[in-house]
């Protein structure tokens, strides 16, 4: 224990206390929150401010530090790399935004088509029914009473009922073929209605998203190059927190 404290009072205080500060700030968090902190443009803090002269601390320790300044210091051209990349990102993420707004778009105009093409046939049979076919089963049901009231003969009054009551069966169900229609169509009617206001609206939302991404301007060339800087960044930082935690729990 004695060996220990002797070891810890050996380095400059001001720099324990940074290392301490580094890895603190550092705890469970990734390379990517960390330059995430660094270009935060609410973040008025500074990482490195605390770090004291130069000191007597081992010489890895000495290029852990350095390393992670050259990273993450506001302006580096690792946060820029991360900016860039972030601006990437969040225009791959609008252009699925945009993706999903036009197929909202074509599932509600694919409904629209098909509630058409249920409404058109259902329309022209009703428009039949009321035109045609039942003002036809009336007249015919008209001339049969008509010719038995004007000359009844009792051997063909049975004949007359038979075909009065077949003309009604059929005027009635007609009268039901038509109300469902007449139903059917208000139906589809109503619901086309409803469509065509969705469809409104996400036509809307769809260009709104795609001026969105239109405001975002055109996709950032150097992505490989970035993904490069980021990739080689993140292990050198890794490197360096190993280093630091390796050196204070020496110290315990």
């Amino acid at each position: 224990m004695a060996k220990t404290a002797a070891a810890a009072e050996s380095f400059d205080p001001a720099a324990l206390a940074y290392i301490r500060h580094l890895v603190e700030e550092f705890e469970d968090t990734t390379f990517e929150e960390a330059c995430f902190d660094q270009t935060d443009e609410y973040n008025d803090g500074d990482l490195f401010h605390r770090r004291p002269e130069p000191s007597d601390v081992p010489a890895a320790v000495a290029r852990a530090l350095d390393t992670v300044e050259e990273l993450l210091w506001k302006g580096s051209p690792t946060l820029a790399a991360y900016a860039r990349q972030d601006i990437r990102n969040r225009r791959l993420a609008q252009e699925s935004t945009v993706a999903v707004a036009a197929a909202a778009v074509r599932e509600i105009e694919a409904e629209i088509h098909a509630h058409r093409e249920a409404l058109a046939p259902k329309r022209r049979r009703h428009r039949a029914l009321h035109a045609a076919v039942m003002p036809e089963y009336r007249a015919r049901l008209a001339s049969v009473t008509l010719k038995s009231s004007s000359a009844p003969a009792a051997g063909k009054a049975e004949e007359v009922t038979v075909a009065v009551v077949s003309l009604l069966e059929r005027l009635n169900r007609a009268q039901e073929e038509e109300a469902a229609l007449a139903a059917a169509v208000d139906g589809l009617r109503a619901s086309l209605l409803g469509l065509q206001k969705q469809l409104e609206f996400a036509e809307e939302e769809a260009d709104e998203e795609e001026a969105k991404l239109d405001a975002m301007g055109p996709e950032l060339p150097g992505l490989v190059e970035d993904v490069g800087v980021l990739f080689h960044a993140q292990k050198r930082f890794l490197h360096c927190l190993r280093v630091l935690r390796d050196f204070l729990a020496s110290l315990l």
